[in-house]
């Protein structure tokens, strides 16, 4: 860690310190995930993983604060530094929380957002048993959001009963792919809210969730294109592709059985984007295991699906004027299509009690490009503490 990056990061942990110290006491908590990984041939990439071992993309290191405010109020912040940001620290949770009472919860700040299974320990790797979920599924633009939460917990009959609501915003920065420039940008996902309700009970938990928010994503590598076809009289494309105030919507379903030794866990995606000239997306993992006192096997098979919107659907293509714009969004279209497949074998050894060692194979199918196939082999070291 550069020294910079390092002093940054404890001045905003004294910081945490000195302001809420003197109040009530403060627990610290963290945990730290050191991962490598390379793919089996020169011209494979998956993952931001080439054929040159890479022990960034996957490390990272965080410390949590936390305090009993009394009456009901606690603050929480999370401090993380991920290797592939090169190790500068962010606030990933910085919030207030007011217990109404006992089956009632209001966070405040920024926090994560309640999309998928694993969200609340997402990057927390010794919770689960990958090293990391499944990119397929946990691929959004953002994970966490500036604004509102809910959590409401009762009994339903026999089930433990969890709803979570949230209200708020995000404007973190993305870097867009490749086919759109591959530069980095602050897109802005307002009017964010949406709702999950988890199921709980014995060895079965069930999920669903259900999201949606007003999207801006500035795209300047476009803005030629878009300009033409607004000249050309198609409006209609030049706005589908802009994607300025679009509304989008994500839906989530998931389950999970423990029982015994074994496991099987599945969680299905959609991302809807109808009303843009982007990608709506299909993804879903199945993931089984079992368990062998401190060793754990386990395989998981996911499916992505991108289509586009048949933007060209009214378009003349024999239209010498339009030729170019034609083809260029036509390239867009077809970069943005996906029909992917993978499958990964894994192993997870509790050789401690606070820290695990995790071995991970994944073979990757591109069905539209097979260029595009590889073999993933990485391994971790992950602790709480």
């Amino acid at each position: 860690m550069k020294h910079t990056t390092l002093k940054s990061f404890c001045a905003g942990i004294s910081l945490l310190v000195a302001t809420s110290s003197h109040a009530a006491d403060i627990d610290f908590s963290g945990f730290a995930t050191i991962a490598a990984g390379t793919t089996t041939a020169s011209e494979e990439q998956y993952l931001g993983y080439g054929n040159d071992f890479d022990f960034n993309q996957d490390s990272l290191f965080a410390l949590q604060t936390s305090s009993n405010l009394e009456n009901g109020f606690s603050v929480t912040a999370q401090l993380i530094a991920r290797g592939r940001d090169d190790w500068s620290p962010a606030f990933e949770w910085a919030f207030l929380g007011y217990e109404v009472n006992n089956n009632w919860k209001i966070l405040a700040g920024r926090q994560r957002a309640p999309f998928f299974m694993y969200s609340d320990f997402l990057d927390v790797s010794y919770a689960y048993h990958w090293i990391s979920p499944p990119a397929g599924v946990y691929n959004l633009a953002f994970d966490s959001f500036d604004g509102i939460g809910s959590i409401y917990s009762s009994q339903l009959g026999e089930f433990d009963s969890t709803f979570h609501a949230v209200v708020g915003r995000n404007q973190d920065k993305i870097t867009l792919p490749a086919s759109a420039g591959g530069v980095e940008v602050k897109p802005d996902f307002k009017n964010l809210v949406g709702a999950s309700w988890t199921l709980n009970r014995d060895w079965l938990t069930l999920r669903g969730g259900y999201f949606q928010a007003d999207m801006t994503i500035p795209v300047a590598a476009l803005d030629g294109l878009t300009g033409g076809w607004n000249a050309s009289g198609f409006g209609n494309i030049a706005e589908a592709l802009k994607a300025e105030e679009d509304k989008v919507w994500f839906a989530e379903l998931g389950f999970q059985i423990d029982y015994d030794d074994i496991f099987v866990i599945g969680e299905f995606t959609r991302l809807d984007l109808k009303d843009t000239g982007f990608s709506n997306d299909d993804s879903f993992y199945i993931s089984i295991g079992k368990r062998f006192d401190d060793i754990s096997i386990h395989v998981t098979y996911g499916a992505d699906d991108d289509e586009l919107e048949n933007l060209l659907a009214n378009v003349p293509s024999n239209v010498t004027a339009l030729a170019p714009l034609y083809a260029v969004t036509q390239g867009i279209i077809a970069n943005e299509k996906r029909e992917e497949r993978y499958v990964t074998a894994g192993l997870k050894w509790d050789f401690h009690p606070v820290a695990s060692f995790k071995l991970e194979v994944t073979q990757f199918e591109d069905n539209l490009d097979n260029q595009q196939d590889a073999t993933l082999v990485k391994a971790a070291l992950v602790t709480v503490f």
